[in-house]
C-alpha cells in the first residue's frame, strides 16, 4: 500500500520561492498587500456585525456618568518662609465624596499642613474645605465642605478584587482635571511604597 504524505508547509514554501524566482519581488509585495487588505476587510466585517464594542462603549459611558460626579479636585495653599520672604506653596490632588454631609476622602500628602483648602466639584462649583483628620501611616485624609447637592460615591469591599479585574481611575493627574482612565488590577498585596507604613495594595 502506498503511504500518503502531507506536503502542506513544504508546498507553500516552494510556491513562494517559485513566485519570487519567476515573478519577482513586486509580485510578492502585491500578494502580501492583497492578503493584508483581505484580513482588514474581514476584521472590519466581524467588528461591524458584533455588538460587543458598542456594548462595551456604552458600559464605559455609564461608568463615567455614575462616578464622575462623585470625584472632586482639591487645591491647597501653605505659607512658608523663603529666602525672599513669605511665599505661598500651592498643591493639588483628587478626592471623592464620602457622604451627603460633605465629608471627602483624599490623600494626606495633598492636605497636610495646608492653611487653605478649596474643593472643586465636577459641575464646577468651588467650596472651601476644613481638615477633619489625617492619617500619615496610610496617607489618607478627610476634609469637609458645606453639604448640599452632593453625590456620594458608591463603595464596595476590597476583598472582592482579583488580579486581572478591570478598573477605572478618576482624578486630575498633572492638572488634567476630572480625567478618566482604565486598566486592570496588576497585582494584590503590594508593599513597595517606602513612605507609607500600612500597605496592602
Amino acid at each position: 500500500m502506498r503511504r500518503l504524505t502531507h506536503y502542506g508547509p513544504s508546498l507553500i514554501v516552494l510556491a513562494t520561492a517559485t513566485l519570487v524566482l519567476f515573478a519577482g519581488p513586486s509580485a510578492v509585495r502585491q500578494l502580501t498587500f492583497e492578503q493584508t487588505r483581505a484580513e482588514i476587510q474581514l476584521a472590519s466585517q466581524r467588528l461591524t456585525e458584533s455588538p460587543i464594542l458598542e456594548e462595551l462603549n456604552a458600559a464605559y459611558r455609564d461608568i463615567a456618568t455614575m462616578v464622575a460626579p462623585t470625584v472632586v479636585y482639591i487645591s491647597t495653599q501653605q505659607r512658608i518662609d523663603g529666602p525672599d520672604g513669605r511665599q505661598i506653596l500651592n498643591s493639588s490632588g483628587s478626592g471623592w465624596i464620602y457622604d451627603e454631609a460633605g465629608h471627602i476622602v483624599t490623600n494626606a500628602h495633598v492636605v497636610e499642613n495646608a492653611e487653605d483648602i478649596e474643593v472643586q466639584l465636577n459641575d464646577g462649583q468651588l467650596r472651601p474645605a476644613t481638615l477633619v483628620g489625617v492619617d500619615l501611616h496610610t496617607d489618607i485624609a478627610v476634609v469637609r465642605i458645606e453639604p448640599g447637592h452632593l453625590h456620594p460615591a458608591a463603595r464596595s469591599r476590597s476583598h472582592n478584587v482579583r488580579q486581572g479585574d478591570m478598573v477605572f481611575a478618576f482624578g486630575s493627574p498633572f492638572e488634567f482635571r476630572f480625567s478618566m482612565s482604565s486598566g486592570i488590577v496588576s497585582g494584590l498585596g503590594r508593599t513597595t511604597l517606602v513612605d507609607i507604613v500600612y500597605q496592602n495594595f
